[in-house]
């Protein structure tokens, strides 16, 4: 028939085809021996302050690396000093620019420099060819000098399920210093249920500004998805927490706290035992029972009822906290004014932590 004839002809046609060798044009890199190393370009001296951090940024330049063939090409910027090294971030083309005020939190923070001072940065590349193993190459050394200072204070929020996720009461903690983007809170998730605390971090208090759970905030522990992408706590694990979020990096770590008290010579526990203070999710601080003092005036606070996490002063007063003491880890022995009753206060959104003695 005549249409056998034409699948006969179609099906010699497809074994004809797929006999025949296929031939697959390939890259192929050169020996690593060959790979060339991008040239990072000098860089003149950086002065951060005030007005400059908030609208300049320093951009980076380089020549070129190959690896043979045309590949995409990632390029990585670190930056050392004091025996440390940082990410300045990623590029695939020849140049990267970093604002003024995230150079300054890198530099003060990651790199230990601290505020208000001038110090020699160096900086290196290191190029890969993208979505590979294959082994990268590192550019020159530069170094230059950095001015960083202190920038003014700024906060973060922590809107979740532990506080009814009331946005308009979201608690909200601070830099560890100014310019450092580096936020710290020691707060409590505790939110009833028997599992996972969920939550988020806000740079307002309402959901129209930015707000960030996993998909834009990188957790440095396993967070089980969920279509509202919220960051979560196994609460099977502990409540209590030091959350750090790195805004530079876009980072959030967290270390478990078994347990916030206070421990001195007051009641009948003097010295003895440590008295629990419980998490106040309206006005974010850690609140102690009422404490009689009648003999010694003297009492530190503690975490994990340990010695080694305790906290005490150097007698420096809170230039931010109205009538507060700075908190030093290892510091000497915290005294109330006077013999009374008091409540004790302690703001765990700061670095320092503050504590505030309030007379009953």
């Amino acid at each position: 028939m005549k249409y056998t004839k034409y699948i006969t002809m179609l099906v010699a046609s497809v074994l004809v085809f797929v006999s025949c060798d296929i031939e697959i044009e390939k890259a192929y890199l050169n020996p690593t021996s060959d790979f060339q190393a991008p040239e990072l370009l000098s860089q003149g001296p950086v002065i951060v302050n005030d007005d400059n951090s908030k609208t300049e940024s320093v951009v980076f330049n380089w020549t070129n690396a190959s690896f043979g063939p045309s590949v995409q090409i990632e390029y990585s910027l670190y930056a050392t000093a004091n025996s440390k090294t940082a990410l300045l971030g990623s590029s695939f083309t020849n140049s990267l620019s970093i604002s003024k005020s995230d150079l300054n939190g890198v530099v003060a923070n990651d790199l230990g420099i601290g505020v208000n001072q001038t110090a020699n940065v160096s900086a290196y590349l290191i190029a890969k060819v993208y979505g590979t193993n294959v082994e990268g190459v590192t550019s020159n050394s530069i170094s230059f000098d950095v001015t960083t200072f202190a920038a003014s204070l700024r906060t973060l929020y922590l809107p979740g399920n532990y506080q009814g996720w009331n946005i308009e009461q979201a608690p909200e903690y601070w830099e560890t210093d100014g310019g450092t983007n580096v936020y710290k809170i020691l707060v409590n998730l505790d939110d009833g249920s028997e599992q996972y605390s969920y939550f988020k971090v806000t740079v307002a208090r309402n959901w129209s500004d930015e707000n960030w759970g996993y998909n834009f905030l990188t957790p440095s522990w396993y967070c089980p998805e969920q279509s509202d992408s919220n960051l979560s706590v196994d609460l099977t694990e502990g409540s209590i927490y030091v959350l750090t979020v790195n805004r530079g990096k876009m980072t959030i770590d967290k270390e478990n706290v078994s347990k916030v008290g206070i421990i001195g010579a007051f009641d009948e526990s003097a010295w003895s035992t440590d008295l629990d203070m419980t998490y106040d999710t309206v006005e974010n601080v850690w609140v102690s029972p009422a404490i009689t003092f009648s003999g010694d005036l003297n009492f530190l606070i503690r975490m994990n009822e340990s010695w080694d996490h305790k906290y005490g002063t150097d007698n420096e007063a809170s230039q931010h906290v109205e009538g507060g003491v700075k908190l030093v880890k290892g510091g000497a022995d915290l005294y109330a004014p006077s013999a009374g009753t008091y409540i004790m206060k302690l703001h765990g959104n700061r670095t320092p932590y503050v504590l505030v003695m309030e007379k009953q």
